[in-house]
This record gives structure tokens, C-alpha cells and sequence, in this order.
């Protein structure tokens, strides 16, 4: 399944796919303690789905403001944060 970037709202539900905005290019945030962006299944101007692993490192990424997955060491990382402006 091809993914994209997406945008959070940060507005709505962070697991509503309906709070994110498809992106067409990488994010250039990183590190904070807000979410900036998920990297998710292709759904057009949505993501199709926020899966329970994308649940899991947002709340990770929430706690130590990195983006995640951290483990393996050169995963692919499937969100970003931000620090709020």
C-alpha cells in the first residue's frame, strides 16, 4: 500500500483521520511535544485509516518529542512533532 504524508489539524482527534490533511511534500518538522505530521496509507485528502501502530508512536512521540518509531535504529519514522508556535 503506498503511503503519504499527512498534516495534523491540530484541532480534532489525533486517531480521526479526518484531522489530518494529505501533504505532498515531507514535513519539515521533527522534534516537540505536539504532533506535526503521519506518515500513513494513501487515502487522497485523508489518510485511509490512523492504525493501531500509528496510535502507538503517536502516544510515544507525545511522551519524549521525537519522532517514532526510534527502535529499530534507522526505521522508517512513521510520525514527526513539533513544537508549538
Amino acid at each position: 500500500m503506498a503511503r503519504a504524508w499527512y498534516s495534523y489539524d491540530g484541532v480534532g482527534s489525533v486517531i480521526a483521520p479526518g484531522s489530518y490533511l494529505y501533504t505532498p511534500i515531507k514535513p519539515a518538522c521533527r522534534n516537540g511535544f505536539d504532533l506535526c505530521a503521519i506518515y500513513a496509507v494513501y487515502g487522497g485528502q485523508f489518510p485511509t485509516v490512523v492504525s493501531a501502530n500509528l496510535r502507538k508512536y503517536i502516544a510515544q512521540g507525545l511522551t519524549n518529542g521525537v519522532p517514532e518509531p526510534q527502535i529499530p535504529v534507522g526505521a522508517i519514522q512513521y510520525i514527526y512533532m513539533k513544537t508549538n508556535s
